[in-house]
């Protein structure tokens, strides 16, 4: 072996015996085991089955954890529709008129669909409701999904007779599939009647409100 050969090897190892210890120390060992954890924890709290919901218990604020179900364990396959009638000043009932209306979808609304968050609000606040009817003795006029309903329709029916306010209202509740037109919808719930006065409370907080420029 020639003196280059032996300068060269000699230089290798040299940087051998120089390089970094690349072993992972307990810090890292310890970051990419909490790292595996999560992704674990992740990947189970996908799961249809509920039962693995019981790994969200590590995360009670619903922070670390996501939740990318795309779809439910058991889809919906029914709308629900919001009805109302009214009776006029002269005591005339009028059929009933759909307050809330499912839009027809469209190719645009995969990509831009902000109305679906108000049908979203509604099926869940109607949910509630029928979930309460099925508890005997309930006055549902006390809770929230009844009032929430009660208002929705109280706006609807001031804006549609702003002229002349009828004596009051009722609202009702029915389901149906909307694919299917054959099937007739299911009527859940109806309210008692519901009297108007001639105070709006959607615009009484604006016409007490000074104008711009009159305060001082």
């Amino acid at each position: 072996m020639n003196g280059a050969h032996l300068k060269t090897a000699h230089l290798k190892a040299t940087h051998l015996n120089n390089a970094p210890d690349t072993g992972r120390g307990p810090l890292t060992l310890l970051v990419l085991g909490g790292l595996a954890l999560w992704f674990g924890a992740t990947v189970t709290g996908q799961h249809p089955n509920r039962a693995f919901d019981r790994v969200r218990d590590l995360d009670r604020a619903g922070l670390t954890i996501p939740n990318w179900r795309f779809f439910a364990p058991e889809p919906a396959q029914h709308d629900f529709h919001v009805l109302h009638r009214v009776l006029t000043e002269d005591g005339e009932q009028t059929p009933w008129a759909e307050t809330s209306a499912v839009a027809p979808r469209l190719w645009r609304h995969a990509a831009w669909f902000p109305g679906r968050r108000r049908e979203k609000a509604l099926f869940d606040i109607c949910s509630e409701l029928i979930i309460l009817m099925s508890r005997p003795g309930l006055d549902l006029s006390r809770f929230p999904s009844y009032r929430m309903l009660s208002d929705f329709t109280e706006r609807a029916v001031r804006a549609e007779h702003a002229g002349r306010l009828p004596r009051g209202f009722q609202f009702l509740v029915a389901r149906h599939t909307g694919h299917d037109q054959e099937q007739e919808p299911d009527y859940l719930f109806v309210s008692p009647f519901v009297p108007l006065d001639g105070a709006d409370p959607y615009t009484a907080g604006d016409a007490a409100a000074p104008a711009p420029g009159d305060a001082g």
